[in-house]
């Protein structure tokens, strides 16, 4: 059986520069199109993988966990063939679960370069009663998934391409996957991740408008000191689709400061 990542690619190979895109739950690599362009007209290389049970990614496997979905991602960032860049990555981002697999992969970003870290609306914490929630609906959403019409009618802010990708993506997901996730990550609790980042590592946590039910807030995060936390307002927790841009400058903007 073949343990080759899958995972899509933007930018010149031969760059200098590295950005590492963690997609989020039910979602797939090239969700990231906008974001990883911007990144590449900048001259960053751009890999995205695909999580476990997502995409094209491998599936049918026993461990779920948050922390045997960053494990998968360890060749990328390790001096591996798999890591064309040495395992080196100048910006890190996660979107929702890939936020948490993010965080689950912060000891392997220890070096003595700085790296950039963007973490976008991910649910450090959710209740029981919310996962159990959760654990129905997005299984359903995959074994009955909508259309791109579907989902542009339900998501002005999105283009006809996110829409298109997030139809494909659910298609592509395995449901059985997504309930795993859920079975195996009990209790949700992914907060104590952020009291040991590493001292080369600067990391901004994106929230959503609290008035859209974001998975996290911004006032709940002024209890860690090295993490910069902002509120994306009027945006929904698919800010990679909403506002990509707000993400790439949230990186460019503290490498600027970092150099």
């Amino acid at each position: 059986m073949s343990t080759a990542l899958s995972a899509s690619t933007w930018g010149p190979p031969t760059a200098i520069k590295h950005v590492l895109l963690i997609h989020g739950l039910t979602s797939s690599s090239q969700v990231w199109y906008r974001v990883a362009q911007d990144f590449a007209a900048r001259g960053y290389s751009v890999t995205a993988p695909d999580l476990l049970g997502h995409g094209t990614a491998r599936r049918a496997v026993s461990d779920y966990t948050v922390s045997a979905l960053a494990e998968e991602f360890r060749p990328l960032l390790t001096a591996t063939p798999a890591s064309a860049n040495g395992g080196r990555y100048d910006v890190v981002i996660g979107h929702s679960l890939g936020g948490l697999v993010a965080l689950a992969l912060l000891p392997l970003l220890k070096s003595d370069r700085p790296v950039r870290v963007v973490l976008v609306d991910p649910p450090l914490e959710q209740s029981p009663e919310l996962v159990a929630h959760y654990r129905k609906l997005y299984p359903f959403n995959v074994r009955n998934p909508k259309t791109a019409e579907a989902h542009l009618e339900a998501n002005p802010l999105w283009t006809k391409e996110d829409a298109a990708f997030k139809a494909l993506s659910e298609r592509l997901c395995d449901p059985v996957a997504v309930e795993a996730i859920f079975d195996q990550n009990v209790p949700w609790s992914f907060s104590h991740h952020l009291t040991t980042i590493p001292d080369n590592v600067n990391l901004t946590i994106l929230a959503a408008d609290p008035s859209k039910t974001p998975c996290v807030k911004e006032e709940d995060l002024k209890v860690y000191p090295h993490v910069i936390a902002k509120t994306v307002w009027g945006a929904t927790h698919s800010i990679p689709r909403e506002f990509p841009e707000v993400i790439v400058q949230s990186a460019l903007e503290e490498i600027e400061i970092a150099n």
